[in-house]
């Protein structure tokens, strides 16, 4: 196939004479077969069409060049562009590095950052990298917010996210074993928690490659664990409550050692044929009075979702407040319930009373309380116990106080007595 009528046109208008066409048409060498799948090479756009086009893009500068996107700043909010520099930083690692590693040359901390071409590749890169998470969780500290830990572990990478939700986890159960046993958590929590990692568990993992102000072995941090898990406890008790076709409360009110007055509720249901019975909280009073008592336990019962109409039993001690047959709390609550006065308070009352009448048991009760007030006001004599029980090989025992309105009191005190 002869092709050279292809060229004709762009020939004759190169050339000034036919003669210089057909001397060049002579010299011509006949194609090959497979010429014939030949095309007309593409169009392609001149020099100064793609100028024009740079120059008009959104992202770009006059002369062509790429140039920051403000959009960038609100996917990545550690982002900010310095038009001093012309360039970006990251202003978390910029404020909290300045050590800047060997590896990254100072970019993003002490260098502008002008790479536009692959710029999100490199600011995702950046997120994910462990400086950026070491400052970011120094920033969070620095700025003192009430960030929950959901939201830390949500920040960091699919990796440690594992590891740090099987830390936290770990950190839960050493919480748990603490109050659990009523061993004081503030003081004892990190020294338990060196205890499990010395032995080496995913516990050890997470400590080992956390940095060193996020390893949550704090006092704040292991009150907040046990909070958590007070949480978790309550509403998982709470949905079993709710269910209940009836229930019956049990409530008092009390002065703790920083002379706040609380009241404490206790829940019994039927669940399954069996009795279940549950500690559910202490609620702060302002006033001690059954008007301000039923407001405070209506508005509770309110606030947890729990029906005052399943209330079918009331249990409180014998005072006024709570037994008053027309102003009391029983008397505001009473609708379809029944109120019962506490029978361990009633019997314990009875013994104390028929104890004061009989020479012996008085005497006793006396005895224990001149021993407890002979040890309880002098540390010095409270030592010398110690010291002779340790020598005795007995168990280190306290000599509780017995108390006339508490039923358990004098059993314990006796308990202690005899076995010291």
């Amino acid at each position: 196939m002869d092709i050279r009528h292809y060229f004709s046109a762009s020939t004759s208008r190169q050339s000034s004479t036919p003669a210089s066409t057909s001397s060049s048409s002579e010299d011509e060498e006949p194609l090959s077969s497979d010429s014939q799948s030949l095309e007309p090479p593409p169009t392609k756009r001149s020099l100064s069409s793609t100028a024009n086009y740079r120059a008009k893009s959104k992202y770009r500068t006059k002369s062509g060049q790429r140039k920051y996107n403000k959009k960038w700043g609100k996917q990545f909010l550690w982002l900010e562009y310095d038009e001093n520099y012309r360039g970006a930083f990251c202003k978390t690692c910029r404020k909290y590095d300045h050590h800047p590693s060997q590896k990254t040359g100072g970019a993003w901390i002490t260098k502008p950052f002008k790479n536009w071409k692959k710029a999100v590749e490199k600011m995702r890169a950046h997120a994910k990298s462990d400086t950026h998470i070491r400052r970011s969780e120094a920033e969070l500290l620095a700025t003192k917010k009430e960030v929950s830990i959901l939201e830390q572990l949500r920040s960091v990478t699919e990796e440690q996210r594992i590891r740090n939700r099987k830390g936290i986890k770990a950190l839960l159960r050493c919480t748990h074993f603490l109050a659990r046993n009523h061993i004081p958590h503030t003081t004892n929590f990190a020294a338990l928690v060196n205890l499990i990692v010395s032995r080496g568990d995913d516990l050890k993992q997470f400590t080992e490659k956390s940095a060193r102000n996020a390893t949550y072995t704090s006092t704040d941090s292991v009150s907040d664990f046990l909070e958590a898990l007070g949480l978790w406890v309550e509403e998982s008790q709470l949905k079993r409550l709710r269910k209940a076709p009836f229930y019956s409360v049990m409530a008092d009110e009390s002065t703790d050692i920083s002379t706040i007055e609380e009241l404490s509720l206790c829940f019994r249901w039927e669940e399954n044929g069996e009795p279940v019975e549950h500690f559910f909280d202490t609620i702060p009073l302002k006033k001690t009075d059954a008007a301000s008592i039923y407001t405070t336990s209506t508005d509770w019962f309110k606030q947890k979702g729990i029906q005052p109409t399943k209330l079918v039993g009331m249990g409180f001690d014998g005072a006024a407040t709570f037994s008053g047959v027309r102003t009391g709390v029983q008397a505001r609550l009473k609708k379809n319930s029944l109120y019962v006065h506490c029978h361990c308070h009633l019997l314990q009352l009875a013994c104390v009373q028929a104890a004061n009448h009989t020479p012996g048991i008085e005497h006793v009760y006396k005895t224990l309380l001149t021993l407890w007030k002979f040890f309880h006001y002098s540390p010095k004599r409270a030592e010398h116990l110690k010291s002779v029980q340790r020598v005795l090989d007995l168990p280190e025992l306290k000599v509780t106080k017995p108390s006339d309105t508490r039923w358990l009191a004098h059993e314990q005190c006796v308990k202690a007595v005899k076995k010291s």
